[in-house]
């Protein structure tokens, strides 16, 4: 009995490190699976709770893309007004027609096809509705409609409304911003219309996106891209879209909306109350100069003061409407007191450096023509004086004189004598060319333009012309 006691110790004794080694063996894998069931709990939350993040976000995302495409829609709305713009609401598209341009607005997704020719096409996805029966509508996105020749050199732009013959294509680019599109077919080149059929309607069509938007630029030259890229950089943080398209072949090109045409508001200016309202002649130059001029250089500290003399710049023409006394007017001029530079042609091409020229003047003179646009880079107050041919009185008052006073300019004119033109080499003193420029302008540009644009030059009357000069001297801001 005592040795089953003994036996039964002895085997309890060798029990209890196996049973205890077991419980801990128990113990540790319960432990063990007790931690791994954690981890993998908070690993399931933790996954939980970054998926609700990312929908978060996604929402979130999506949220503010909505509020991006609602700002879009806000802001082309206040391009258009009446009933174009109640049209834009209703379809999705509105377009309007002047006597200078045709825009058309969409607020909704475009298609836009970029080719390696100079056709543009524009599928319309986002549920815009052309008007009844209407397949497609064509816009030439060049603001001279008045001028056929501009017109024959300007590129339509179609928008086609998708249906079973029109399938939408894929989009091979997606963009965020919206797409004005313009063209630089019509006069192109010629700085008047560098200016005023392109730069100014582009100031004021972007106004309410800039910079955020893309521009596409029809009938491409790579040349007037290059020339006033400063101001197309300050227009748009993106770089150009250009048709022709640069690459073999063409591609598709998305926008959350898009502006075929640029609004025009009249000859070299901006009119705050039309659409989309509150710019001014003066708020174009403001942003012409400061795409131009960098504040260190800041022109009012640099004027230049040798021999104390206001500085004029003469526009020196080459052509028609010449200057024959030229040499003379240049000997007067000093005598009243000006120090002369003469701008060429050749001076005149170089952008920047005549910009900054011209800024730095006190009087930019020169007969009626395009070199006077060059008066967008004066400085407030300073002075343009105008020599105006014989029979171009109103087109000298509408494109230079009125716009001059629109900008903050001091304006001199100089009215020819009929004796100062080279029109009397031509027509007796009695001719109606001579008697009555009206009634010849009445006929039409195709009948007046060779006759006094392009048919006379200009021999100024020194004694007369002296008096101007004068003038000129006493308004300069100097």
């Amino acid at each position: 009995m005592a040795t089953d006691a003994k036996n039964l110790v002895l085997v309890a004794f060798l029990l209890i490190p196996l049973i205890y080694a077991f419980m801990l063996r128990f113990d540790a894998d319960s432990i063990r699976s007790w931690a791994l069931q954690l981890r993998e709990i908070q690993r399931d939350d933790n996954v939980g709770i970054e998926q609700s993040k990312k929908q978060d976000d996604h929402r979130l995302l999506n949220k503010e893309n909505a509020m991006d495409a609602e700002s879009i829609r806000l802001k082309l709305q206040q391009l258009l007004r009446g009933k174009s713009q109640e049209d834009l609401l209703q379809n999705g598209i509105g377009c309007i027609s002047t006597s200078y341009s045709d825009m058309c607005v969409t607020t909704s997704t475009v298609a836009i096809h970029i080719t390696t020719s100079n056709t543009t096409d524009i599928y319309l996805t986002g549920g815009q509705r052309l008007p009844a029966d209407t397949n497609n509508i064509s816009i030439l996105p060049y603001p001279r409609k008045i001028d056929a020749p501009a017109m024959i050199r300007t590129s339509p732009v179609n928008f086609l409304q998708a249906n079973s013959t029109t399938p939408l294509p894929a989009c091979d680019v997606n963009h965020v911003v919206p797409a004005i599109i313009f063209s630089t077919g019509g006069f192109a080149g010629n700085f008047f219309h560098d200016i005023n059929d392109l730069l100014i309607p582009l100031f004021i069509t972007s106004s309410i996106l800039r910079p955020n938007v893309r521009l596409i630029l029809t009938d491409y030259e790579s040349w007037w891209a290059q020339k006033y890229q400063r101001m197309l950089s300050a227009i748009s943080l993106y770089d150009m879209i250009s048709v022709p398209s640069n690459g073999v072949t063409g591609k598709v090109h998305c926008f959350p909306g898009a502006v075929v045409g640029l609004t025009y508001h009249g000859h070299l200016g901006c009119n705050n109350t039309e659409a989309p309202g509150n710019l001014t002649t003066i708020d174009f130059l403001h942003f012409l100069h400061s795409s131009l001029f960098h504040k260190a250089n800041d022109p009012a500290k640099t004027l230049p003061t040798q021999k104390d003399q206001p500085l004029m710049v003469l526009i020196s023409r080459r052509k028609s409407r010449m200057l024959l006394n030229e040499e003379e007017v240049i000997n007067l001029a000093k005598e009243v007191g000006f120090r002369v530079e003469v701008a060429t042609p050749k001076v005149m091409s170089e952008l920047q450096s005549f910009a900054e020229l011209v800024n730095q003047c006190h009087v930019l003179f020169g007969v009626h023509g395009a070199g006077l646009t060059n008066m967008v880079f004066l400085r407030p107050s300073a002075v343009l004086v105008q020599v105006v041919p014989w029979g171009l009185d109103w087109v000298s008052k509408a494109y230079y004189r009125k716009p001059a006073q629109d900008m903050g300019l001091k304006y001199v004119e100089y009215k020819i004598s009929v004796d100062e033109s080279t029109l009397l080499e031509k027509y007796p003193i009695d001719h109606q060319v001579i008697t009555d420029p009206l009634s010849i302008n009445m006929q039409g540009y195709e009948v007046s333009k060779p006759i006094y644009i392009d048919g006379q030059n200009v021999q100024l009357n020194l004694t007369r012309f002296r008096g101007t000069l004068e003038t000129a001297m006493q308004l300069a801001d100097f």
